[in-house]
């Protein structure tokens, strides 16, 4: 077994030599193996060792479990440090909730003792049977690739050299060095999740198949290849394509669609999990939910978890948070004064819209015509025709005030409003984009002055910052048929722009 472990820690580059590690202690055979195996390996490698014993104070044999822990260190010669979960973390969670609340607490008194003592990696003492009960646990639930990959080997700082070896190889690895260990009495449980796999479902596999864990283990593993190339390509996708600012993220239905089934999910994930920072109970359902909207008409929605909403609207498909608008959901429901107020502009029971309800400063644009402003300010619009263009294409205006689209280009319904979350310009002639919220960082707008700005919107496609740039994307070229001509003009006394 020492020569598989080794093996595979090389092969996972989880040590290169000279780290101080700290392991993760709760005194059951498991990690007792893992502190024994380290010791074993401390001079090949030159690592420093630290041992932590999280005590979740659930049991009554708790605290003989600290202390087996403390005499075994002191015993090896390895320090050793206590960690204990605050009375009434745990008080509340039951069955599986209990699981995942005491898994949480305890990485984090992990975490914190990794820091405290200056630790470069964390130990703990997963193995292949514990990998085949979380590839199962997450199948049955219905997990996606990610879930089906079970427990990395290495995640940041953390690694688990005893991924790859069972129970049984652990078990045999205690006995040839007559080591001793404590029993966790509510691994009898079966009221745990994972006891009822361990105990009734891992068994009734390897009768079935002998080397199902083995064989399980290494489908995760590949797997996890799987994933971590389809999430490559997707954060390369959305690097690309995707414009994401102030807890939204907006792509191209057309782009999306483009790509294979498979990806387009991962992309999709990977775009939720940008706005929420979690991937966590994000079903396939509400991924497949969001793929549907892409092949829809129109303005279609629909809500996700952690208040988030994903929205296609023509040529855009926005996921944010429904929250975004400065609002919650329940505000949005009390009526069209309080929606046209400037704290809930432009929102509706589905969350931001730019055409149901409009706020003073949000306005429609017409063809042809007139919008005062409040400030005494006033754009005017006008469509004019080809031969206009063909006559004056070398004097097109340069000026602030006024400038010239190609009118052919615009696909949704354009606004005269201020910035929402999710806004861009095209920046380049090939298409390259940029967030609004970085353009006006680029060209040092104060921030106070940021939500004043007027801009002149196809969706979230901004065609011009008033008093800035247009977007390359709707440049007049020998090619535009129709012009749309936008002038700012400014009251006599110089007006806000």
């Amino acid at each position: 077994m020492t020569q598989k472990v080794l093996d595979y820690i090389r092969k996972q580059h989880m040590l290169t030599g000279g780290e101080k590690v700290l392991v993760g202690l709760s005194g059951g055979a498991d990690s007792v193996a893992l502190l024994h195996f380290l010791i074993s390996i401390q001079q090949k490698y030159s690592l420093g060792l630290v041992a932590v014993h999280v005590n979740h104070g659930i049991r009554q044999e708790a605290g003989e479990d600290e202390a087996f822990c403390e005499r075994l260190c002191k015993e090896w010669g390895v320090p050793f440090e206590c960690r204990r979960i605050e009375p009434g973390k745990l008080a509340q969670a039951k069955g599986a909730g209990l699981e995942e609340e005491a898994r949480t607490a305890r990485y984090e008194l992990l975490e914190q003792c990794c820091r405290e003592c200056g630790c470069d990696r964390i130990a703990v003492a997963h193995h292949a049977n514990d990998n085949a009960e979380t590839m199962l646990f997450q199948l049955f639930r219905g997990s996606g690739l990610k879930g089906l990959a079970g427990i990395p080997p290495v995640r940041e700082h953390i690694i688990r050299p005893f991924l790859c070896v069972s129970r049984e190889e652990i078990s045999q690895y205690l006995w040839e060095n007559g080591l001793e260990h404590v029993e966790d009495a509510s691994n009898q449980d079966l009221s745990y999740t994972r006891n009822r796999l361990r105990a009734q479902v891992i068994p009734l596999s390897e009768e079935i198949c002998e080397g199902a864990v083995e064989h399980m283990s290494r489908c995760a593993g590949q797997m996890r290849d799987v994933w971590e190339y389809l999430n490559g390509q997707a954060k390369a996708f959305l690097d690309q394509n995707a414009v994401s600012e102030e807890d939204c993220i907006v792509i191209s239905p057309e782009k999306l669609k483009a790509l294979p089934i498979a990806l387009q999910r991962e992309v999709l994930m990977e775009s939720v999990a940008r706005v929420c920072d979690t991937r966590k109970d994000i079903s396939f359902i509400n991924i497949e939910n969001i793929r549907e909207l892409s092949d829809k008409n129109g303005q279609k929605d629909c809500k996700l978890p952690y208040g988030l909403m994903a929205r296609k609207s023509y040529n855009e498909l926005r996921i944010y948070k429904r929250t975004g608008c400065g609002n919650s959901d329940q505000a949005c429901r009390t009526g069209r004064e309080e929606l046209n107020s400037s704290a809930h502009r432009g929102c509706n029971e589905a969350g931001v819209t730019k055409e149901t309800y409009l706020a003073p400063d949000t306005y429609k644009i017409p063809a042809d015509g007139k919008i005062m402003l409040p400030d005494g300010n006033s754009f005017i619009f006008q469509v004019l025709s080809a031969d206009i263009k063909n006559e004056n294409f070398n004097n097109i205006p340069q000026n602030d005030c006024t400038k010239w689209f190609d009118y052919d280009k615009i696909n949704d319904h354009l606004l005269l409003r201020h910035r929402r979350p999710g806004d861009y310009l095209v920046v380049r002639a090939d298409g390259g984009r940029k967030s609004l919220q970085d353009y006006l960082i680029n060209e040092k707008v104060p921030r106070e002055f940021r939500e004043r700005l007027w801009l002149l919107a196809d969706g979230s496609h901004i065609l011009w910052v008033v008093g800035y740039r247009i977007s390359m994307e709707y440049k007049v070229t020998r090619e535009t048929k129709k012009i749309l001509e936008v002038h700012l003009e400014e009251k006599a006394n110089g007006g806000e722009n």
